[in-house]
């Protein structure tokens, strides 16, 4: 649930918005093997629900209030039952822009801060008497100085925090940027311009820190959104149900089918030039250009529901302490022309599934 900080047009060029029958092509670009994807040893049975890269390696968090970390000879917990000690389960974690600091968020308005580098746990839990499950976070700026806290609950309300000279954390008005309704995913591209994914296929944008929203997306979508990431304003991806990564480009969506077995893909991690998905049944997913993700059967059928690219290792988390990962590749560029692309690609408002 962690995010940002190219390509064939498969779609029929349309003349007006009335147009009708677009299908795109019926394969989606594979690997028949696990690729370089490989099951690490977890120090936990418990569900791991999100993921992200710090710099001291990926950092996951997940049920228990676990934390766990990625460090040279293998992952081990550095937090355990959570910042309250009352091991209320961790829903969504980010880091600060110099990777030094993680904050995480999770059940009965859990938060908490870990300093990395300092090995520091410190709680910050149901600020203004909020006690609503967290289900995700965005955080931009420098740890312990500067950083502007974004979380979203499953009210569909955001609570933004502003780190101040003195250190403390001063919080600005609650205001429901998803209509009320769940947001499972947030993300910013900027200090104080990102976008939110609602459950009720609701995407909204901001570009004042949060005070107001313009809804975006997805009126076309009839599934249920997991995550998204905010790369800019005309970069932006949303994880959905059905096998669906949706893709906008500042003007329009596009749907991009990326499973054939139409399993959803539950977590993203974007980059101007990269972009790393996972999913149920252990599906992994990389971008390799704007419209055509590859896609990877890692060597577990557990579902997927964290991911971060990492500079020492890429990984994916998810159901029973499940942990895949590999070793980091510098490349982001992809081998495949445009004539090999085989992902479904459908104009707004005109789909129609083969």
């Amino acid at each position: 649930m962690t995010g940002a900080n190219t390509g064939r047009r498969g779609f029929l060029e349309l003349t007006g918005a009335t147009a009708a029958g677009v299908v795109g092509l019926p394969s989606i670009a594979a690997r028949d093997s696990t690729g370089d994807w490989v099951e690490a040893r977890s120090p936990t049975t418990k569900v791991l629900n999100d993921a992200v890269d710090t710099v001291e390696g990926p950092v996951a968090v997940g049920g228990g209030g676990d934390v766990l970390v990625r460090r040279a000879g293998g992952w081990e917990k550095i937090v355990e039952y959570g910042p309250q000690a009352r091991s209320r389960p961790l829903t969504g974690v980010d880091a600060t822009d110099d990777g030094k600091a993680v904050w995480f968020v999770g059940g009965s308005g859990v938060i908490g801060e870990y300093r990395v580098d300092t090995e520091t746990l410190t709680n910050y839990s149901a600020p203004k008497g909020k006690t609503s499950t967290w289900e995700d976070c965005a955080v931009v700026g420098t740890a312990g100085e500067d950083e502007r806290l974004y979380f979203v609950n499953g009210s569909g309300e955001l609570l933004v925090g502003v780190r101040q000279s003195s250190g403390a954390v001063k919080y600005e008005d609650v205001v429901k940027p998803g209509g009320g309704s769940t947001i499972p995913g947030i993300d910013f591209h900027a200090r104080q311009k990102g976008h939110v994914a609602s459950t009720s296929q609701l995407v909204s944008e901001t570009t004042d820190g949060g005070s107001t929203w313009n809804r975006v997306g997805i009126d076309f979508a009839g599934t249920a959104f997991y995550d998204v990431a905010s790369v800019g304003p005309k970069d932006v991806t949303v994880a959905g149900g059905n096998g669906i990564v949706y893709r906008y480009d500042g003007f329009r969506w596009t749907p991009h089918v990326v499973d054939d077995a139409r399993q959803a893909v539950r977590a993203l991690d974007r980059g101007p030039e990269y972009g790393l998905a996972a999913g149920n049944g252990g599906k992994m997913y990389d971008r390799v250009s704007a419209g055509q993700w590859e896609t990877t059967q890692a060597p577990v059928e557990a579902n997927l529901l964290g991911t971060a690219r990492g500079d020492s290792y890429d990984v994916a988390v998810g159901a029973n302490g499940t942990i895949v990962e590999r070793e980091s590749s510098t490349d982001t560029t992809s081998s495949l022309s445009d004539a090999s692309l085989g992902v479904e690609e459908f104009a707004e408002g005109v789909v129609e599934f083969a």
